[in-house]
């Protein structure tokens, strides 16, 4: 009988990120009054802003927030195209988002300010996140999940993709 090592896993990890992921969805849209398309509008904003500083070690802590200076404005089309909806319907939650505060409108686009981050709300978010990706992460290894540890086998590979 030969091991599991190389067993193919991959509908279970597919299943378990899904369940995880949701799982946290729903968690986070709480923000937005329970609101998931108006934490995904919410969310490509910020992550669009602050991408560039991926791997920036002035902004790993948690704390660490950066200030508005760094923020890459998306624009209203750029946001349309990312999140894939109907521009009115993605404007009105911006319009909203800039009412509520958590959004403004600068030259070149939209951005989520940095005191937006620094609120107890999302601090705990943040928290919880972190939180979240350490469960997925547990998650996943227990459905025989490795991160990179060994070489994905070659029949694994599926037929390219165009």
């Amino acid at each position: 009988m030969s091991s599991n090592r190389g067993a193919d896993n991959r509908r279970a990890v597919v299943r378990t990120s899904a369940f995880e992921i949701l799982k946290a969805l729903r968690s986070f849209s709480r923000l937005h009054g329970g609101d998931m398309f108006a934490l995904l509008v919410f969310t490509t904003i910020w992550s669009a802003n602050s991408a560039h500083l991926i791997g920036d070690d002035r902004y790993k802590g948690i704390y660490d927030v950066a200030p508005d200076s760094t923020n890459v404005p998306i624009t209203d089309g750029e946001l349309y195209r990312a999140v894939g909806a109907p521009p009115e319907v993605i404007a009105g939650y911006v319009e909203a988002f800039v009412k509520e505060g958590i959004v403004e409108r600068v030259p070149g686009g939209l951005i989520s300010p940095r005191p937006v981050f620094l609120t107890a709300e999302m601090m705990d978010a943040t928290y919880e996140f972190y939180d979240r990706i350490l469960g997925l992460v547990s998650a996943l290894r227990a459905a025989g999940f490795s991160f990179g540890d060994e070489p994905m086998p070659a029949h694994w590979r599926g037929p390219p993709r165009p």
